[in-house]
């Protein structure tokens, strides 16, 4: 015989099975079955959300039931005349000093709103230029790079210093900074006159150039000065003889 799920009483059950039942709140007895889980509390927490559900949905249609043909544009302008009205009040009554003091309030939060607003666009135009000046130096450092021939992995190390050197004007030019000084020929600092200038300090950003040792005039090494050669001395020299030549120079 099937054993019921439910009973009010025990009575009806086998007594050798009798202890498979367990009483309930409501005084009844239930299978005790293994992953049972009881709905009373899950019934109770969706009646309650139903509940407030109506309750909101009964809220939303008295507000629209209220504000229903209401114009907002006209409730604005009523708004504004009541100010005046109160401020007619005001001055019938002698109340000079608050009309003043309401005024004065209104114009500081007149005056506050327009201000942030002004912050808030200075700061995304600041952001825009920035980064625009950003970009505009870094394809001018890769262009002159390309020129004078740096390797291609010593483009991002030679923009980031060239930042400490170099600004892009409020035309987009890049020009040298005041402190950057000039080139080895008095003239002011170019990004390749620059990058010239780097063969010396950073000469990971040059290629390696093949070949060993150039003799000097009289057919000895060294008798060619680094220090007494310009940039472009320097280059034609590295180019023909190689870099390890142009170190092996005396400084």
């Amino acid at each position: 015989m099937a054993l019921q799920f439910e009973v009010d009483s025990l009575d009806s059950i086998p007594e050798g099975v009798r202890d498979q039942y367990v009483e309930a709140e409501d005084g009844k007895f239930r299978l005790d079955l293994d992953g049972y889980e009881d709905p009373t509390g899950l019934k109770s927490a969706l009646d309650k959300e139903r509940s407030e559900k109506r309750e909101r949905d009964r809220q939303l249609r008295e507000m629209q039931k209220r504000y229903d043909g209401i114009d907002p544009d006209k409730t604005r302008e009523m708004l504004s005349r009541l100010e005046q009205d109160e401020e007619s009040k005001l001055i019938a009554e002698g109340k000079m000093d608050e009309v003043i003091n309401q005024r004065t309030e209104r114009m500081r939060a007149e005056h506050e709103r327009q201000l942030t607003q002004l912050q808030q666009e200075a700061e995304t135009a600041k952001t825009f230029a920035d980064k625009f000046r950003g970009r505009v130096l870094s394809d001018e450092v890769r262009a002159a790079a390309s020129e004078v021939g740096l390797i291609d992995t010593a483009a991002r190390d030679a923009y980031l210093h060239a930042q400490t050197m170099f600004q892009v004007d409020d035309e987009g030019n890049v020009v040298a900074k005041e402190e950057a000084g000039f080139d080895a020929n008095g003239k002011p600092l170019t990004l390749k006159s620059w990058l010239e200038s780097m063969r010396d300090s950073a000469p990971h950003w040059f290629p390696v150039a093949k070949g060993g040792g150039a003799p000097g005039s009289n057919g000895t090494r060294g008798s060619v000065k680094r220090s007494a050669m310009s940039a472009e001395d320097k280059y034609a020299y590295i180019q023909k003889h190689g870099q390890k030549a142009y170190l092996d120079l005396p400084s």
